[in-house]
């Protein structure tokens, strides 16, 4: 696969999460919980994903791909619980601010592991990706009045583990066939996401109430094409830019958002979408093709 075909993946993978939020907002007016989507996002793409690789990995099975994926599925999970746990104590903007500190966090780990400093068209990508986070998720106009300590240090380890779900996904059994990867890692994620949220929509009746339709679509968003195009992508272009190429998460959010719920969104918020589109960018600009001028080309002497 070639490196922009990985780049578009990655980005892919990212705005399924935007397409997640949206059929998440509609089950929430039906009446369902967040701890009950959660639990659907992660059971039902497990057993999606499990399928397909049932009919298109060559590799098979092996108990030493549960034992290796482990850390993937932790990091998943924790992700998962944390974030809930940060938007029941705070505002969603809040809460997504918070979770968006992945893009920091997941460059640093690729120095701390390449051992080398982040380059600057990464550092001036991840300044421009703080500021209009700020701005796209609304942050700037309504402050940060009454934080919870517990909701903000839940957001801060949503986006340090999904930070780590994007670092590991370059990094263990990379070379393992996507299908059977992200059918392993989603799958056990399930088992330890349930631990904590047992899933008793699967027998009180609710899964049967209209929870059924909104779990397959949060999984297919949610988990089935996001980790799937990570388990691609990430391998190929790296972990510190596919953690910024992530961010384009929001845009999506807020672009939903405003055309197909019809939320209000304002200047400010679309500002912060250009400013985060156009960080996203940056890293993929040939800086030096740029600023330094290009040799003439003299003709040879007859």
């Amino acid at each position: 696969m070639t490196y922009w075909k990985s780049v578009l993946l990655v980005l892919l993978g990212a705005c399924s999460y935007g397409i997640l939020s949206l059929f998440m907002k509609k089950s929430f007016h039906y009446g369902f919980t967040p701890i009950e989507m959660s639990s659907n996002q992660l059971i039902f793409g497990g057993l999606i994903m499990s399928i397909m690789a049932f009919f298109f990995s060559k590799q098979r099975f092996r108990m030493k791909y549960v034992l290796t994926l482990i850390p993937v599925s932790l990091m998943m999970a924790s992700s998962s619980f944390f974030y809930h746990q940060a938007v029941s104590k705070m505002s969603a903007s809040l809460a997504i601010v918070f979770f968006f500190q992945f893009t920091w966090i997941g460059v640093l780990l690729e120095s701390i592991a390449q051992r080398r400093w982040p380059s600057p068209a990464k550092w001036v990508s991840i300044v421009m990706l703080g500021v209009g986070t700020v701005f796209a998720s609304g942050l700037g106009e309504t402050g940060m009045q009454s934080i919870s300590l517990a909701g903000l240090l839940c957001g801060l380890l949503s986006g340090a583990t999904f930070a780590f779900v994007i670092f590991f996904s370059g990094r263990i059994l990379a070379e393992l066939n996507p299908y059977l990867r992200s059918a392993i890692s989603i799958s056990l994620a399930a088992i330890m996401i349930a631990v904590v949220y047992p899933p008793t929509f699967l027998i009180n009746g609710r899964l049967w109430d209209g929870l059924l339709p909104f779990g397959l679509l949060v999984a297919l968003f949610g988990s089935v094409i996001p980790i799937f195009c990570l388990s691609v992508g990430v391998p190929r272009i790296g972990n510190g830019l596919a953690t910024i190429l992530s961010a384009a998460e929001l845009p999506a959010v807020v672009l939903l958002s405003s055309f197909v719920l019809n939320e209000t969104v304002t200047l400010t918020q679309w500002g912060g979408v250009l400013m985060i589109l156009a960080a996203i960018g940056v890293p993929q600009i040939k800086w030096k093709q740029l600023l330094v001028p290009s040799q003439p080309v003299h003709k040879k002497s007859a």
